[in-house]
């Protein structure tokens, strides 16, 4: 099976999947992110592994969550994610994607490993 890249279309389907990513969050947040078609998740033999909550802000995709599944991390998850919002941004007609700043050194050891150099930002 191959990993796929989506908007959640109905984030009660996937609950239980979610939960284990983020569990510390309401019914009403996934909710509220589906509603406004921010959620995507990516899915792994019908299980969601991953997901991400993004908006658009002029020219620029915000990613303001951006979570793998503790179980599935460094299994290029989140690259493939990376990739996949890359293609979301050009679809829209952006030029930017950012990503939210963080001190916490995994985090940022991912962005380098993405090319982003601390700048957080990534330009078409």
């Amino acid at each position: 099976m191959r990993l796929s890249f989506q908007a959640i279309e109905n984030w009660q389907q996937h609950a239980s999947d979610l939960s284990k990513i983020s569990s510390n969050l309401e019914p009403s947040q996934w909710q509220e992110w589906q509603q406004a078609a921010q959620l995507y998740s990516c899915t792994f033999n019908q299980r969601v592994v991953a997901y991400c909550v993004v908006s658009c802000n002029k020219q620029q995709l915000l990613v303001q969550r951006f979570h793998v599944r503790d179980i599935t991390q460094r299994r290029g998850i989140g690259l493939f994610m990376f990739q996949q919002l890359l293609q979301l941004v050009a679809q829209k007609g952006l030029s930017l994607l950012t990503f939210p700043h963080s001190n916490d050194p995994a985090v940022l050891a991912f962005y380098q490993h993405l090319g982003l150099n601390n700048q957080f930002t990534f330009q078409l």
